[in-house]
């Protein structure tokens, strides 16, 4: 069974989720509850639960706050937060706190069903490996964890790690490493992410069998620099898993090792970009973009740094917080994106049709609730959006929603997505060799012949006619 905390102020609330729904039912329990978030703090250390149900605002330490100091804890917990107040500033912040979910009270059971049916399989599919109960000692590198570290390694056989050293070896695909034969210390630190802890010799045999061929079911590998101090294991652990993302930056599979990349020079590009943008020079944009593809075509970049070029320029374009507006993973890039040069080209054509739009006035409106809904429409218009989906995405009554576009953009939603769409079209008519059919399909028009009679409603010509003028 997993283990639920319950956390807030008023004790009926507790209550009442209690008995909403049979929590052994979806496999958990409920060991605890808490009426203020210190107490609450303190429960969490003693029964290391699975899961916190905590409400927002709470006396002493709200609910915010707990989930930040509770995501420092030597163990991982998966936090729902739950309010009376339906304001997406909010939601916005207890996602981006790493919150799982955000709901409203009063409490629907369905709600809470669906939340539970997706945590269980979460939790199950990142139950931990025996040797993973070791990632706790990792967190805190303390002397009474570093002893129990020496144990663990002179039980897996890994000797003389002080003086010949240890290495760390990060694997990201669908399959174990096949290849490590000896007794390594193995670590699951994602879904399709393992760590292997071993020594050098090992590591330097392994070199070369990977380098002649990678595993059938794995895409990257990564390998980090020999290490002799057990304090410097959760940091060769972290630039491991980078290497082994390399693939995402050089478009092939394979086992990636140290090397020099170029922070410096990508920290100066972002600079220039942050004043391109402000300034809205579009031609000063694309030639920073051309900069940056180049470092990554050079390899002398990580995903770590296409993370940081994402987030940091669409928080230019949309005037948005870097640090409380984290917009993707690099499991969200992965999925999104099949390599970085594709999310380059992206960024630049937003980049593109919102320094040249003339109603510069629709990015930014002095309603912030309604400023993060036009973000999200702005980035995914390609994709099947409804009133309806931003009203369960964003808290929000749909009509009302649709009121916040007649009175902050000037049009309904439905014309601005359709704006957006023949926009990115004519783009794509002009530098894409698809045809007009595919192009339809690509954004978000699956009935062809509605999209050439909303095309030439919206710029006066064919989808062909435009084509061609245009060539």
């Amino acid at each position: 069974m997993h283990k639920v905390l319950i956390v807030d102020d008023e004790s009926w609330v507790v209550e009442s989720l209690k008995d909403l729904v049979d929590w052994n039912s979806y496999g958990f329990e409920v060991v605890g509850q808490a009426y203020n978030g210190v107490d609450a703090l303190e429960a969490m250390r003693v029964h290391q639960p699975d899961v916190v149900f905590t409400d927002i605002r709470m006396p002493e330490m709200n609910g915010l706050e707990l989930l930040q100091r509770g995501k420092s804890l030597p163990f991982p917990i998966h936090f729902v937060v739950v309010s009376g107040y339906a304001e997406f500033a909010y939601a916005q912040k207890a996602i981006s706190y790493g919150a799982i979910a955000y709901c409203l009270k009063p409490f629907d059971e369905m709600e809470i069903s669906g939340i539970l049916l997706k945590l269980n399989k979460t939790l199950n599919a990142a139950k931990p490996s025996l040797d993973s109960s070791l990632i706790h000692l990792l967190e805190d590198p303390n002397a009474e964890n570093q002893l129990k570290l020496q144990d663990e390694l002179k039980k897996y056989d890994i000797k003389d790690w002080n003086t010949a050293g240890i290495v760390v070896v990060v694997s990201v695909g669908s399959e174990s490493l096949p290849d490590i034969y000896e007794r390594v210390i193995k670590l699951k630190i994602g879904t399709s992410k393992t760590a292997y802890l071993l020594n050098s010799r090992q590591s330097e045999a392994l070199r070369r069998k990977w380098t002649d061929e990678l595993p059938i079911g794995v895409m990257g590998i990564g390998v980090s620099e020999k290490i002799t101090d057990l304090k410097e294991i959760k940091i060769a652990i972290a630039n491991a898993d980078l290497l082994a993302h390399q693939f995402f930056v050089t478009r092939e599979t394979g086992a990636y090792y140290p090397q020099a990349f170029k922070y410096n020079e990508l920290n100066q590009q972002m600079m220039e970009m942050s004043h391109a943008v402000r300034d809205r020079d579009n031609k000063a944009v694309n030639r920073i973009f051309e900069h940056i593809e180049v470092l990554f075509k050079e390899k002398a970049l990580t995903i770590q740094h296409a993370f940081q070029v994402y987030n940091m320029t669409v928080s230019f374009l949309f005037k948005l917080g870097q640090t409380e507006n984290i917009l993707y993973s690099y499991e969200q890039l992965l999925q999104s994106y099949k390599h970085v040069f594709d999310m380059l080209d992206e960024l630049r054509s937003l980049a593109k049709r919102y320094l040249q739009a003339s109603d510069s006035h629709s990015l930014e409106t002095k309603n912030q609730a309604f400023n993060s809904i036009l973000q999200f429409v702005t980035l995914n218009f390609r994709e099947d959006i409804s009133l309806q989906n931003l009203s369960d995405q964003f808290f929000m009554n749909p009509s009302y929603i649709s009121q916040l576009f007649k009175k902050e953009v000037g049009e309904t939603f439905t014309a601005y997505i359709a704006k957006l769409r023949i926009n990115y079209a004519c783009e794509l008519l002009d530098k894409d060799e698809s045809s007009v059919h595919e192009i339809a399909e690509k954004i978000g028009y699956h009935d062809y012949f509605y999209f050439t009679r909303l095309f030439k409603k919206i710029t006066g010509k064919t989808p062909s006619q435009y084509r061609n003028d245009e060539h």
